[in-house]
């Protein structure tokens, strides 16, 4: 099958392909039949036809509520279905897409079409869809038009020095997957909601509290022109606890944790859910009653939570093969230019130290008993899932890629999700892996060599919701927007004798990947940790609805031979003139 030359004929004869179950279904017959006559019949006078277009729909349905001290604060239902449009001309060496321009491609087509994505009927009225598909399908192709003229206007004033396709080729594949539906309820995730907030209830230390509860169903349907299509089954299920406070000295102390699960169901209980809310106000009131530390430059052990958090921010970030697109500004260009992944210009270099290596694994469902939520089947563009081994003794073998090349990954990984490529389940391994009393003694030896009075280990990054630091620069979770700096770091001062003091929450600042070289050691154990992705080059995805993709990491305490921690830099808000109200007897 030649890309760029599927007619009618033969994409009929890829959808027959299908099996009976998966030919039913008004949406999707409308999107396979508009599809069939775009391919057939979309083609301006004088100028090129369409050489791959894709339909994806999204259909939504979720219930969100919040509440504080067990009273609801808010909530809502949503559901919606939402279309996305992907088309391209030119062919698959050079077209539409890897362009970005200031000046707006002025063809949007009729009723606010033109951008991704739209929304499209509920119900199941075939000619209704195919309306909504037609429009769509026709404000993308004259926009492809636009972008593809300017881009090549754009390229007559450069000399190509990388000739890199825009698009990789990919074999035809079909998926069906239907899952159990869950559906989403205002009524329970308020009560959720409300009798987990209430664990702060008599708490007169805790300043600001808020549970957040979001239940989301997603069911994607998706068909392209070279015969692949899917329909899959996308929940997900998150409640957020989010608590501040401050010390006497008016310091800002916040606080955090989600938990993630496909379905309520597989949530904690509603009582381990508060049980953790309650230990979160506790560790509050401990970080106000700490000490404080101006700076540290040393060695610094990463355990638990705080060595998966880092993983997950700063690391795995890098792992993804992220296109930087041509450019009709020079000033643009120069932006777009740090959307670049590091790791591109580092296929076969060392990464991290030669007992170490990572892989990416859709197909793990758990890890011991803690269940991986980052695995799928096939990705947004209909490439099957697989396994990727990234790094093999310390060296960068490869990058988690999509249909879009990059220098050195040239076809897909399997990974485009919510815009961009993305990990799944990440398993950073040692070996050999440390006891935790062998690490702590490892640490406390480089802390002797540098004849330094203390070590540190950082449990975690108690990133806060902003109620208590807002306008305090560092005060946020990445450290005021700053990719290099990290707040909420919760530290101890460990001493030769074992013993430790807590200090208040500090600032992980100039830390970046290429500090993962200098891993000394690291744990056999690993640790779970479970969070959003979101790809630092989406922001170019013109095609579709960017929802950040859920990831799981699995990674083991990493003792770092150089690290720096200090206070958070910038002014300190004045604590509250009169005792917080639950303190007035």
């Amino acid at each position: 099958m030649t890309r760029g030359m599927l007619g009618a004929g033969m994409l009929a004869a890829c959808i027959s392909l299908g099996t009976a179950d998966a030919q039913d279904g008004t949406l999707m017959r409308a999107m396979r039949d508009e599809l069939d006559r775009t391919m057939a019949e979309l083609k301006l006078p004088d100028l090129k036809g369409p050489y791959f277009v894709s339909y994806t729909v999204r259909e939504l349905s979720g219930a969100q509520a919040s509440a504080s001290l067990g009273a609801a604060a808010g909530s809502g239902k949503t559901s919606a279905r939402l279309l996305s449009v992907e088309l391209r001309v030119g062919d698959p060496e050079l077209d539409n897409t890897n362009f970005y321009s200031r000046q707006p491609i002025r063809s949007v087509g009729a009723m606010g079409y033109g951008r991704f994505p739209v929304s499209i009927p509920l119900e199941d009225e075939y000619r209704e869809l195919r309306r909504a598909i037609w429009l769509a399908t026709d404000a993308a192709y004259k926009q492809a038009l636009g972008q593809f003229a300017r881009k090549q206007a754009a390229l007559q004033n450069e000399t190509r020095v990388d000739e890199i396709p825009d698009f990789s080729p990919s074999e035809p594949f079909e998926h069906r997957a239907d899952g159990d539906l869950d559906p989403a309820s205002v009524e329970r995730v308020e009560a959720l909601a409300r009798k987990v907030s209430a664990a702060f209830n008599g708490l007169p230390h805790v300043y600001a509290s808020e549970v957040r509860v979001d239940q989301n169903d997603e069911v994607i349907w998706y068909v392209n022109s070279e015969g692949s299509w899917y329909r899959k089954h996308e929940p997900r299920v998150s409640v957020r606890v989010m608590a501040g406070t401050q010390a006497e000295d008016g310091t800002p102390i916040e606080d955090t944790f989600t938990a993630y699960a496909r379905t309520v169901s597989g949530l904690p209980t509603e009582d381990q859910l508060a049980d953790r809310a309650k230990a979160l106000a506790g560790r509050l009131a401990a970080l106000s009653a700490a000490g404080s530390l101006e700076r540290y430059s040393g060695p610094v052990l990463f355990e638990g939570q705080a060595a998966a958090a880092m993983v997950r921010r700063v690391l795995a970030p890098k792992l993804v093969a992220a296109r930087v697109p041509v450019a009709d500004d020079p000033r643009f260009a120069r932006m777009v230019q740090q959307a670049a992944s590091p790791f591109v210009d580092k296929l076969g270099s060392r990464v991290l130290p030669r007992f170490m290596a990572v892989v990416d694994d859709p197909s793990a469902v758990a890890y011991g008993d803690v269940p991986l939520l980052g695995g799928y089947q096939v990705d947004d563009e209909a490439v099957p899932s697989r396994r990727t081994e990234l790094v093999r003794r310390g060296l960068l073998r490869t990058l988690l890629s999509t249909r879009t090349p990059v220098p050195g990954v040239p076809t897909s990984s399997g990974s485009r999700r919510g815009g961009g490529p993305a990990p799944s389940n990440l398993f950073l391994v040692a070996e050999p892996g440390l006891t935790p009393k062998d690490l702590r003694a490892e640490l406390l030896s480089l802390v002797e060599e540098r004849e330094l009075e203390f070590g540190i280990v950082v449990r975690r990054f108690a990133s806060g919701g902003g109620r208590i630091a807002r306008g305090r620069a560092g005060g946020g979770p990445s450290g005021g927007g700053d990719s290099r700096r990290i707040g909420g770091v919760v530290a101890y001062k460990v001493f030769a004798d074992g013993s430790e003091e807590l200090l208040r929450p500090m600032e992980l600042t100039g830390f970046s990947e290429t500090d993962f070289r200098d891993i000394v050691a690291a744990s056999a154990d690993s640790t779970v940790q479970t969070g959003v992705f979101v790809d630092p080059s989406g922001a170019f995805d013109r095609f579709g609805a960017r929802r950040p993709a859920l990831v799981s990491v699995v990674v083991p305490s990493l003792l770092f031979e150089d690290a720096t921690i200090r206070r958070p830099p910038g002014n300190i808000p004045r604590p509250p003139d009169v005792p917080h109200p639950l303190a007035v007897h």
